[in-house]
């Protein structure tokens, strides 16, 4: 169960056989939870039928589970309430304080100039703002892609892709970015920095689950070449020994460095429970084979630089206003540049961020238009369009990509709704009909998402009526 269906569900159990009567209703009964959910349920759906494919679970397994997910949705409706045009600055800002404001700049400011940092909690646990901002994120990874298929020489470019692959866990295109920077710098490896090794090795680590390949370890090996204390090469060699059974070797690496780290390390209470295991398996004392660190270091907070200390150090309410100036600043400066495809994705994903789902909409209307071959890019302007409650809202330009991914994916629900209201607009009752019939047959008898979609389909003329 996707969050398309929860917004599809609501404007199908509000009724309406007019199309404007629908529009009103969707935008009145729209709930707050974010259109992003649309790209966390559908991913859920899909490893449901991968799994079943590939004989993981059983059909019954399969069921049970889309009907778990069903549920939770159908619980998350109950207690959705409309949403409500947000003021300029809400009181409970204000109330939260700094303590709310100064993560809220930051993230503006981030989603405005493109500096790459998404948090590494699982997806399906962030707020509602940060899976629309991560959703969005995908999005401006691919339009970065194809800038790069068009300029393949553009070394940053590539070095500021796999960070985006890599913090949004695509470790396997991440490491294929970091590569291609790496051989734009000439001479491979040994020409390269040591940041950029280190991000490679780790990279190829994640794409092979987490094991230390011959090709991570040689990377791995180069970084120590040009930086012989360097801690994320340390820790992968001392992994790749292990994972290669030469535990002795491993361990005497895992007590180097917890010897040489400091007690608040973050990466020290990793080391220690590897340590552990390798001195376990070599028949040691774990206790007395596990050195004691350095003393812990104190460190500040660095100061906040650049437009994020001038935003901080403004008053509460003028931060707000400082925020949004700069997403308007970034949506001036695309009016002036309309086919700047980054800065749309950019700008809608801010707009997402800050409430304005509408204006988010708009932003995807303009990046699918430089890229209308996008899927990723379609998938997330269909989204924002159900999050601003215009899901009766279908443009010519989404309806050719929803068509072509229908014709890759035929049970595509989302694609198969907004294909039905088209059809239904042009006069074509049973086109909707076989469409919206097929979104049906994908729930289980007597589930209130079937009857919702079997009430919409109702409202169609009977069949061979004039």
């Amino acid at each position: 169960m996707t969050g398309w269906v929860f917004w599809i569900v609501a404007a199908l159990m509000t009724g309406g056989a007019v199309a404007l009567l629908l529009h009103r209703l969707f935008a009145a009964g729209a709930s707050v939870a974010s259109g992003a959910d649309a790209a966390i349920y559908r991913d859920q759906l899909k490893e449901l039928e991968r799994e079943r494919a590939d004989g993981e679970i059983g059909a019954a397994e399969a069921e049970a589970a889309k009907a778990e997910i069903a549920r939770r949705l159908l619980a998350a409706a109950g207690e959705a309430k409309p949403a409500a045009a947000a003021p300029a600055l809400p009181p409970r800002r204000v109330a939260l304080g700094l303590a709310v404001l100064l993560p809220v700049a930051a993230l503006a400011i981030y989603l405005v100039e493109g500096t790459p940092g998404l948090p590494s909690q699982p997806f399906a646990s962030r707020d509602p703002g940060e899976r629309m901002a991560a959703q969005s994120a995908v999005a401006e990874a691919r339009a970065l892609e194809q800038r790069l298929a068009a300029s393949p020489q553009d070394r940053a470019g590539w070095i500021e892709l796999g960070q985006r692959w890599s913090q949004l866990g695509e470790s396997a295109k991440a490491a294929d970015a970091y590569g291609r920077a790496i051989g734009l710098q000439g001479g491979g490896l040994g020409n390269a920095d040591v940041e950029l090794i280190g991000r490679y090795g780790e990279a190829l680590v994640g794409a092979n689950g987490g094991t230390v390949t011959e090709t991570a370890r040689a990377a791995f090996e180069q970084a120590l070449k040009l930086k012989p204390g360097d801690i994320r090469a340390r820790y992968f060699l001392a992994l790749g020994n292990a994972q290669a059974g030469d535990d002795q070797a491993a361990l005497d690496l895992w007590q180097a460095l917890a010897r040489e780290s400091p007690a608040d390390a973050p990466w020290l209470p990793s080391v220690r429970q590897h340590l552990a295991e390798a001195a376990q398996r070599l028949g040691l004392d774990p206790k007395t084979a596990t050195p004691e660190p350095q003393p812990p270091v104190a460190r500040a907070a660095p100061p906040a630089t650049g437009a994020a200390g001038a935003i901080a150090s403004l008053p509460p309410d003028e931060q707000a206003k400082a925020i949004r100036g700069m997403v308007d600043g970034l949506a001036a400066r695309l009016e002036q540049s309309p086919d700047d495809l980054e800065g749309w994705v950019r700008l809608a994903r801010a707009r997402g961020v800050l409430g304005d789902a509408g204006a988010a909409a708009d932003a995807y209307a303009r990046a699918a238009a430089l890229a209308p071959d996008n899927n990723d890019l379609l998938r997330a302007y269909a989204d924002a369009l159900l999050a601003a409650g215009r899901g009766e809202d279908v443009p010519p330009l989404l309806e050719t990509g929803l068509r072509r991914i229908l014709a890759s994916d035929p049970n595509d629900a989302i694609a198969l709704w907004f294909l039905g209201v088209a059809a239904q607009k042009a006069g074509q009752p049973e086109e909707a009909r076989r469409l919206w019939g097929r979104m049906r047959d994908q729930f289980q008898e007597g589930s209130q998402e079937r009857r919702a979609i079997e009430g919409r389909m109702s409202q169609l003329p009977a069949p061979g009526a004039g």
